[in-house]
């Protein structure tokens, strides 16, 4: 079976290939990768993945080398505003000639996003308009991925009312982004799930206890009662609003072991037996 992180290169920060169900989703690979990964798309195909997600950046342009960070649509300075809308833009390009499903782009990045509140709220809702314009033009939907670590934009509803007025615009769930946000900002992790969950069109899973930002693959084996997150809860509350949610497991794999092939399938179970039930 074809390694998720097969094409590991040093040309950009990240380069990974993550797996979903019956999907694969490419993030932050340079342009001069993209042949050699066309291959392996076209062997993956072959293996029964459908449907394919552009993660922006994707590829990474030249011009732009910082690690794994594009996202400065609520940044004070507008030329940082527009060096991301061109990152997006040139994804768009590339998933359109790969005929992507869809796209997926983060709106917040904590470290550099204004510090006014109703600048950013301004900020978000003019990003919004201009993915939904972007969406339109090349004909990929974009799922804005939430993260809760901006202290002005971290809620829930902040970003739903952003996208809300978009139709080619919807969610991706982060459970990990999800879970950290939340301790973070001293909520509960469900409450933001169920508030999410009716605009979510495609899902991040990975695992964590709580204290740190490292993507731990999933197992049955992690039990909520000893802090991980209760994944198959959180698969309920969505697939009962989207059954048809994209699902990717966001954590790099170069080897599909034993443990990781549990994760996948449990995963896979938990989603049949929801479907079964609706």
């Amino acid at each position: 079976m074809p390694a998720e992180t097969a094409l590991q290169l040093s040309q950009a920060p990240a380069c990974y290939l993550h797996r979903g169900i019956d999907c694969i989703e490419l993030f932050d690979y340079p342009l001069t990768a993209m042949a050699e990964l066309r291959e392996l798309y076209t062997e993956l195909k072959r293996n029964g993945y459908g449907k394919l997600g552009f993660h922006s950046p994707m590829p990474r342009t030249r011009a732009f080398m910082d690690d794994g960070v594009a996202c400065f649509y609520l940044h004070d300075d507008a030329s940082q505003r527009g060096l991301s809308f061109d990152l997006l833009e040139h994804t768009l390009q590339h998933a359109r000639q790969w005929q992507a499903d869809y796209a997926v782009t983060h709106l917040t990045y904590g470290r550099t996003d204004t510090t006014d509140p109703g600048q950013a709220e301004r900020l978000a809702a003019a990003a919004c308009r201009r993915f939904a314009e972007l969406s339109r033009y090349y004909e990929i939907p974009i799922n804005v991925e939430f993260a809760a670590y901006t202290r002005t934009f971290n809620q829930p509803g902040q970003f739903i009312e952003a996208i809300a007025r978009h139709d080619e615009l919807a969610l991706c769930i982060d459970t990990g982004h999800t879970r950290l946000g939340a301790n973070l900002n001293g909520r509960d992790y469900f409450a933001d799930i169920k508030t999410m969950a009716p605009y979510t069109r495609s899902m991040h899973l990975w695992n964590t206890m709580g204290n740190g930002s490292e993507h731990i693959p999933l197992h049955p084996a992690q039990d909520p009662v000893t802090g991980w997150i209760d994944i198959e809860q959180t698969l309920q509350l969505v697939l009962a609003e989207n059954p048809a949610v994209t699902i990717i497991f966001e954590y790099p794999v170069a080897e599909v072991t034993r443990d990781i092939q549990a994760g996948y399938d449990w995963i896979k179970q938990i989603v049949n037996t929801c479907s079964l039930n609706k």
